[in-house]
């Protein structure tokens, strides 16, 4: 079956028109087995095995300019992210392991306007191994790995850097939220994490947040704002402070603002005019399988 659906990709890559959304369609149906295949495998060793099957996949048909407008309609359980300004998009998923932790997964397609082609890197999960990864700038194949769901754009004539808004499931114990930092060179190639964080007198090179899996916690750029919001998580007792098990919402929200290039905290936001943009995600976004 790969073999063929390698052949139909190659097609694809050489053929317009009508033609050629025949076999995009083929494509994504393949693609549609796959991930409903993967979702019910349980041996994690077959799953990864038709997991690289899938990269192997999008590795090649991510690479063909005319890939970076098409929607794959029928993967609903993968996420597809697009930039506000159309630069870049990401493919996003991940995998669940045994121990109750995670394998992320994802594709950055990079549009190359001079060019006219597309930049494709693929990124590396290496989470489990990276200290203090707060303070660290990554690479592609060093990243932390996590499901985006929203992209924001640094609000600069030349933007050099986008926010982008991820939830990571962790392990059985606690969930998190993260903001990260994408920044692209001159080749398209992406890099993680950027000093533009502002948290009182402590800098970051990107945000975890960290609270049990029983809880929930909304983050999101709110366009009345013009702000990034987050629910404050707090301990549930004072004494549990620091055990990250224990943090839920205590109801209030803080923000980061942009200012003069750096993400600024505000803490105890009035947010009473935006419960609207609040109440847009009232689920943790999850594509695992």
């Amino acid at each position: 079956m790969l073999r063929v659906l390698m052949l139909i990709v190659l097609m694809w890559l050489s053929l317009s028109g009508i033609a050629q959304k025949e076999l995009a369609k083929s494509v994504d149906d393949t693609l549609y087995d796959y991930f409903t295949r993967l979702r019910t495998i349980e041996n994690i060793n077959d799953k990864l095995a038709l997991n690289d099957s899938i990269r192997d996949v999008f590795s090649r048909v991510l690479k063909n300019k005319d890939s970076f407008k098409h929607e794959f309609d029928t993967l609903k359980t993968i996420g597809k992210v697009m930039s506000p300004d159309e630069k870049f998009r990401l493919i996003n998923w991940n995998i669940i392991k045994p121990d109750g932790t995670y394998n992320y997964y994802c594709f950055v397609q990079y549009y190359d306007d001079d060019k006219e082609r597309i930049r494709l890197t693929e990124l590396h999960d290496q989470s489990d191994s990276i200290q203090n990864p707060e303070q660290k700038v990554l690479s592609a194949d060093e990243w932390y790995g996590a499901l985006y769901y929203e992209i924001v754009p640094a609000q600069t004539r030349r933007p050099n850097h986008y926010l982008l808004l991820a939830w990571d499931g962790g392990d059985l114990f606690i969930n998190r939220k993260v903001i990260d930092v994408i920044s692209f060179n001159s080749r398209g190639i992406p890099r993680f994490g950027k000093s533009v964080f502002k948290f009182k007198k402590e800098r970051k090179k990107r945000v975890i947040f960290e609270f049990s899996y029983m809880s929930t916690m909304r983050l999101l750029y709110d366009d009345d704002l013009d702000m990034v919001v987050f629910e404050h998580m707090a301990p549930i007792k004072p004494s549990l402070k620091g055990q990250k098990m224990a943090y839920g919402s205590d109801l209030t929200f803080d923000g980061l603002e942009y200012e003069d290039g750096k993400w600024i905290l505000k803490e105890n936001l009035d947010v009473k005019n935006s419960k609207k943009q609040l109440n847009k995600r009232k689920k943790d976004i999850s594509y695992t399988f």
